[in-house]
């Protein structure tokens, strides 16, 4: 029997979260267009509609984040230079600066899971417990924080390839 491997591991958390970011993108456009028919057609909104998408929102923009980081699709500036030794350099700092700041919100995110628990809170129409909306942002929060230590990895082989490149013309 063989075992899971990492790549395997990577290949099932890209679809599952690529289906989280589907699949809320679409309940959530579902919820927001049946809210806007029942507000403004019929005139009797349902109570929580905007508490669902507001979680579903979450989620999306957690699992969004994360599989833009995996797929390397980041926004990002530049620096207004020709050299290509700073180009580089920016390159290879990109994805740690991008982690550190990812596990800053994921510390953050935990504790904010962890307080909505010990507190109990809910949301205010539907009742349902707010840890829904953390949890989600916490695993989307820990994909990213995967994905973008790969990409440093990544980037850090091909900053090594590339100086070894330099070094063998000269």
């Amino acid at each position: 029997m063989r075992g899971i491997t990492f790549s395997n591991l990577l290949k099932g958390s890209v679809i599952f979260t690529k289906g989280i970011v589907i699949l809320s993108t679409l309940i959530m456009t579902t919820v927001i267009c049946i809210e806007v028919i029942l507000r403004y057609v019929f005139r009797h909104p349902l109570l929580g509609m905007e508490e669902i998408a507001l979680m579903l929102m979450l989620w999306l923009w957690a699992f969004g984040m994360a599989y833009s980081s995996e797929r390397d699709f980041h926004i990002s500036g530049g620096l207004p230079t020709k050299r290509q030794s700073i180009q580089e350099i920016r390159n290879l700092a990109y994805p740690f600066i991008c982690l550190v700041v990812s596990l800053g919100f994921l510390y953050l995110a935990c504790v904010y899971g962890q307080w909505t628990v010990k507190q109990g809170v809910e949301s205010l129409g539907l009742r349902i417990p707010w840890i829904y909306s953390v949890a989600g942002l916490c695993l989307g929060l820990l994909l990213n924080s995967v994905y973008l230590s790969r990409q440093a990895v990544i980037r850090v082989r091909a900053f090594r390839k590339a100086r070894q490149e330099r070094a063998n013309e000269h």
